[in-house]
């Protein structure tokens, strides 16, 4: 099994792969963005810098495997790095494949921001009856991941589509904001400079794709809720226990 960056080539078979998983849920940017993000590399948004990578896993014969997308954003002090979409396929589940593609990650955050606070986020959709939910929960768990609770930062996904084209009102979807503070997973809190620059690194990224107005709301509602809170320290939620809840 191999996992290799996706450029120009790759890029439609890659898509593909992810659109069929997420497309439907509303869950995964439009073509143009991400081929617009490969095609210009690093993107700076003040001292924010970013940068889009994706990654296709293979198996011995040259078959799809899998498909990790992030988005790496750093400044000097703080590494965000977005984890986008991950995508096992079934005949390539349970091999391990899926850790691989959650620690590659790690990898692009240190190797753009040596020596910076390195912080994992995900968006992860809340508890429900699906049993993929769960089995989702759980290997985030598994590896160091952690919920930020949504009474402290009440998080939304912007809506993806083009809604000029469209004409609709955008629908953002509530989610949970999923953490790794990498190095400090066992403690259990996450400073609340880190989970801010969560939420302003992420919202950094849409601004590239989505309208202005449409982002402030909710980017706002969230930060204005974690300052509200008063914490210096977030306690963070176990997946696994969110897992079971009923």
């Amino acid at each position: 099994m191999r996992i290799e960056p996706v450029g120009a080539d790759g890029f439609d078979e890659a898509y593909a792969l992810l659109d069929a998983e997420f497309g439907p849920r509303g869950e995964l940017e439009r073509r143009d963005v991400l081929a617009a993000w490969l095609a210009d590399g690093e993107r700076r948004a003040g001292d924010l810098r970013m940068r889009y990578h994706l990654l296709l896993a293979r198996d011995d014969e040259g078959a799809p495997a899998g498909v990790r997308d992030c988005y790496v954003t750093w400044t000097e002090r703080v590494c965000v790095v977005y984890l986008a979409h991950v995508l096992v396929l079934p005949p390539y589940r349970r091999t391990g494949l899926a850790r691989r593609l959650r620690a590659t990650p790690v990898e692009l955050g240190r190797a753009a921001a040596p020596g910076a606070d390195l912080v994992l986020a995900a968006e992860m959709e809340p508890p429900d009856e699906r049993p993929e939910t769960r089995v989702r929960l759980l290997a985030y768990a598994s590896d160091g991941f952690a919920a930020i609770p949504w009474a402290v930062v009440p998080y939304h996904q912007p809506d993806f589509r083009d809604l000029d084209a469209l004409g609709a009102a955008p629908a953002p979807l509530p989610l949970l904001l999923v953490v790794k503070h990498v190095g400090h997973e066992a403690r259990g809190w996450l400073p609340a400079p880190l989970a801010a620059a969560c939420v302003e690194h992420l919202y950094a990224v849409f601004a590239t794709h989505c309208r202005p107005r449409d982002l402030e709301a909710p980017r706002r509602r969230a930060l204005d809720a974690l300052a509200a809170s008063g914490l210096e320290r977030v306690p963070l939620l176990d997946l696994a226990a969110l897992s079971e809840a009923p």
